[in-house]
């Protein structure tokens, strides 16, 4: 428990000169839970993102438990969300929004919470903030207005690294397709360049775009697009990155591969694009692509090194398309 003003101000001061420099913002939104734990002299915290797309919730850091998901409107956390409001909660058990069950599978007692909604500079919900069982010299311990002014605080602060986070990620990613747009390419190439092992770069690109674009219209182009993205995505997700490059143009990171393996990657995409099927309207679009692959040179720079690919692709066009060029 805190004594006095000046031992509340030295928790504030040591956690906030932890984010001094800091980057990494996983390591940021850990430091501000942990601060969150301090001010409001809890046992445990959680800082939650509210998933929209997913229609979940999820802790993008927790001190003292383990990464919970739970879906959209369960719980506390659900409550103070949906309805954004900030709860104090003396005795869950008793509460029907509590779900019990993580306490019952782990044999933690749940004695106290408080849970506020986190907003961004709109006043929109994005997340949620957790404080569970407060500490004191008894058990009978509990959250009260002045943990409600405190919390808030790490509470603006998370809601403000979240919403630039957030915002960060989407100027990355390609609006049509939803994958990553060129804005992400160096970082992702530098991860690459970082390991010890053999990594690649696969150019791939839409035969006769064109032609689709003035057969079925840009809606038309935009939906086998979107397809062709989910194609690539699903096939690549667990071993490298896709990246709409520009247009019907995409560049694909392969870190960890070696010549045999990518060649053989790139044959499976081939026909994967060429055996399916995009519905647009009542139409059926079918298209083809041509891919070129390369090895990346750590010798080279990165433009040197798309060059390379993207110079295999040319040769795939040149050649016929709907093939493979290493």
């Amino acid at each position: 428990m805190y004594h006095n003003a000046e031992e509340m101000l030295q928790k504030i001061f040591h956690y906030m000169s932890l984010l001094v420099g800091e980057k990494d913002f996983d390591k940021m939104i850990r430091i501000l839970t942990e601060l969150g734990r301090v001010l409001v002299n809890a046992d445990r915290t959680s800082f939650w993102y509210w998933d929209k797309e997913k229609k979940q919730y999820w802790t993008l850091a927790s001190v003292g438990t383990d990464r919970i998901v739970v879906p959209e409107g369960s719980g506390i956390i659900g409550a103070a969300i949906m309805n954004k409001e900030t709860i104090i909660i003396d005795s869950p058990y008793e509460d029907e929004r509590f779900n019990p069950e993580v306490d019952k599978s782990t044999g933690y007692v749940t004695r106290t919470i408080l849970c506020m909604p986190v907003t961004d500079d709109q006043g929109e919900v994005i997340g949620g903030y957790q404080a569970i069982n407060k500490l004191g010299e008894d058990k009978e311990a509990v959250f009260d207005r002045a943990d409600v002014d405190r919390l808030a605080l790490a509470a603006v602060f998370c809601g403000k690294l979240l919403e630039n986070h957030l915002l960060q990620t989407v100027s990355r990613i390609d609006r049509l397709t939803g994958l990553k747009n060129r804005h992400c390419f160096e970082q992702l190439y530098r991860k690459c360049i970082d390991r010890d092992t053999v990594s690649g770069i696969i150019m791939c690109d839409i035969d006769f775009f064109k032609k689709v674009n003035d057969t079925y219209g840009h809606n038309g182009g935009d939906a086998v697009l979107i397809n062709i993205a989910k194609i690539l995505k699903s096939s690549v997700e667990q071993c490298g990155d896709v990246i709409r490059w520009g247009g019907e143009e995409f560049l694909i990171l392969l870190p960890d591969i070696d010549r045999g393996e990518i060649v053989k990657l790139a044959e499976v995409l081939r026909e994967c694009v060429q055996q399916s099927v995009c519905a647009y309207e009542q139409q059926l679009i079918r298209v083809t692509m041509s891919f070129g692959v390369a090895l990346i040179d750590k010798t080279l720079s990165a433009d040197e090194n798309i060059r390379s690919a993207d110079e295999k692709l040319y040769l795939a066009k040149a050649n016929g398309r709907n093939r493979v060029v290493e």
